[in-house]
């Protein structure tokens, strides 16, 4: 596990402080979801995020994120929200790591105020809270909520300068309240074919659009490339049978014309209409290679224009076509 890294210089002082203190502003909340860790969660309106792997954090303003970095004595007063997510290195019970965490925590110069059982969503986890002195004039105080879950380790953790721990504690209480975390994966029983897609069905959400697909399949997103503003794939065990979605601008192109101009790029053996969020659209049935079947449907909505591709082993089509068109038709754009 990474060592929680604060150095004390010299003797640890008792905090004291004069300054005015000043409050950072809430003035709504947004809402943050990483489709690819798959976590979501609310923070104040406004404030910064950054993101480093499956770690996510908030800041009460820009200028206070470098003080966060070297716990600096000098600058602006702020707090930080921390949401992340982790594999865990080796093997570890909830109570050993945080366990771990507070020995950590008390040679780097922290006090453990208090530990405590919290929930997280419906996962069991640990609480903690502590705080500690950086020179004579500057303190942390800290709240920190960890889970375990199988190897993946999730927490949420609120720091904050000096005496706006209890003024902006509402962060915290918000992110733990709002989080959302990956299902648990489903795993196929022995014996079971894990090429079936699963008729359990988990949800994707970003700014463009919203979706259902199998539980047991994984998204990924691509570096989107102009004039394609979004990119995506869903995949299963078979590399074969997939689901692509990208969205670019439609151009001011009719949905007539936006088929009549995409048409040609594929080998049209069939086609068809169906509905989906609440537009008429059509779809073309081709076949890009031995024993896979595909269909490319042509959605446009508003000033976008959404394709959608899925393939699917031939011989399992009827196995893979209805899961496929289920999760087509669960689409509801943004």
């Amino acid at each position: 596990m990474k060592r929680y890294a604060f150095l004390l210089l010299g003797v640890i002082l008792l905090f004291g402080c004069s300054q005015k203190v000043e409050i950072p502003q809430i003035t709504g909340w947004d809402r943050f979801e990483d489709p690819y860790y798959e976590i979501g969660f609310s923070h104040p309106k406004g404030w910064p995020v950054s993101q480093e792997g499956g770690r996510f954090s908030v800041y009460s303003s820009q200028d206070v994120m470098g003080r966060f970095i070297d716990f600096s004595p000098e600058g602006k007063d702020g707090v930080r929200l921390t949401v992340s997510s982790q594999k865990m290195e080796t093997a570890q019970s909830l109570d050993e790591y945080m366990n771990e965490l507070k020995k950590d925590l008390t040679s780097s110069g922290f006090e453990i105020r208090s530990t405590e059982p919290r929930n997280m969503g419906d996962e069991p986890g640990i609480q903690i809270q502590y705080g500690g002195a950086i020179d004579n004039k500057n303190s942390i105080e800290a709240i920190q909520v960890a889970s375990i879950r199988n190897s993946d380790l999730f927490s949420v953790k609120y720091e904050a300068f000096n005496k706006l721990f209890v003024p902006c504690k509402a962060v915290f209480d918000s992110a733990l309240v709002t989080l959302q975390l990956p299902k648990p994966k489903v795993v196929a029983p022995v014996g079971e074919d894990p090429s079936i897609p699963s008729q359990e069905f988990k949800d994707f959400s970003n700014k463009y659009l919203k979706l259902s697909y199998p539980a047991n399949f994984q998204t990924s997103q691509a570096q989107a490339k102009a004039p394609v503003e979004f990119s995506m794939d869903i995949k299963g065990y078979r590399q074969d049978s997939n689901i692509h979605v990208d969205v670019r601008p439609s151009q001011g192109l009719t949905a007539e014309k936006v088929v009549e101009q995409n048409a040609k790029n594929f080998r049209e053996t069939s086609r068809g209409t169906t509905v989906i969020d609440g537009v008429n659209t059509t779809y073309i049935n081709y076949s890009p290679m031995r024993d896979v079947q595909s269909r490319v449907y042509f959605l446009l909505k508003g000033d976008r224009f959404y394709r959608i591709i899925m393939n699917y082993y031939a011989p399992m089509r009827s196995v893979y076509l209805p899961v496929f068109e289920k999760a087509v038709a669960s689409i509801a754009t943004k």
